[in-house]
């Protein structure tokens, strides 16, 4: 009889512990991470990233390399100029390409109200693909779903590419000064543009067409 009971005990845990891997299974398809975005993972992106910012230290950053630090940028997910009461605030996301990573951007809450698109970088070797646009959206969807009402970010003038993608993305230049540009896009114009974008004819064929999107940084 204790053998029997005994059995059923082991025969209840094996059971138990299949649905259980079911259901955790079910838990990672569903809320787990689908790509092709994901979230920055030092060891994996941090080296592909700061050989983009080798590359494109002009088009990135508007401070010297002795001034700022990428690698501790990156490690610390700090906003330039925040300390350790900082670290964490920064959201890094990466686009992966059959495990290679084509581009990343980073933003942060600057106030309750604001949000700040910091980088928005593509590698050469993935650019023509949309990769910077999908990059970009991800942020600017994530800061207003996490309570902003507006969006800044800051280009350079001679950066053509990236301000045209921003326009396209329905950002404004609110102020031009000492070489830069400063954009801003609001909740409701920017998701009533999109809508508009959406319903024009020749959406179908501005999505395919991705030959002049590339680089588009925001200096810090």
């Amino acid at each position: 009889m204790h053998a029997k009971k005994g059995s059923n005990f082991l025969k209840f845990l094996l059971v138990l512990g299949i649905f259980s891997l079911f259901i955790a299974g079910l838990f990672y398809f569903f809320a787990g991470e689908r790509g092709p975005i994901y979230d920055f993972k030092y060891e994996r992106d941090a080296k592909p990233i700061l050989k983009i910012f080798d590359k494109d230290w002009y088009w990135l950053v508007a401070s010297s390399r002795e001034d700022y630090s990428a690698d501790f940028m990156l490690k610390n997910k700090v906003p330039p100029g925040g300390g350790p009461e900082k670290f964490g605030e920064l959201v890094i996301k990466v686009l992966l390409e059959d495990g290679k990573l084509a581009g990343f951007v980073a933003y942060h809450k600057k106030k309750f109200y604001e949000g700040f698109l910091l980088f928005l970088a593509v590698d050469k070797a993935f650019r023509g693909k949309g990769y910077g646009e999908q990059l970009a959206r991800y942020a600017i969807d994530d800061l207003f779903e996490q309570g902003c009402s507006v969006i800044r970010l800051v280009t350079r003038t001679n950066n053509t590419a990236a301000r045209k993608l921003y326009k396209k993305l329905g950002f404004d230049e609110a102020l031009i000064e000492d070489g830069f540009v400063y954009f801003q896009v609001f909740k409701n114009d920017y998701y009533k543009r999109l809508e508009l974008l959406r319903q024009a004819p020749s959406y179908a064929k501005a999505t395919e067409d991705k030959q002049d999107e590339r680089e588009v940084p925001a200096p810090t």
